[in-house]
């Protein structure tokens, strides 16, 4: 019998194209976004761009 998850109020799984994009902050690029050092605003960085494009990608640029 197939299994079907139905729980998706409690986690999602993630699309491999999200992980993909997610691992480099996961393994390496794990800098607080409100530190002033270089990986703190690296990542602040790609926060912010991760924000603008998914408000562009609904129409709340």
């Amino acid at each position: 019998m197939k299994t079907i998850y139905m729980d998706h109020n409690a986690t999602t799984p993630m699309r491999p194209e999200v992980l993909a994009a997610m691992q480099p902050y996961l393994a390496e690029k794990f800098g607080n976004p409100n530190s002033i050092h270089r990986y703190g605003r690296e990542t602040r960085i790609a926060i912010e761009n991760a924000r603008d494009h998914a408000a562009a990608l609904i129409g709340a640029a």
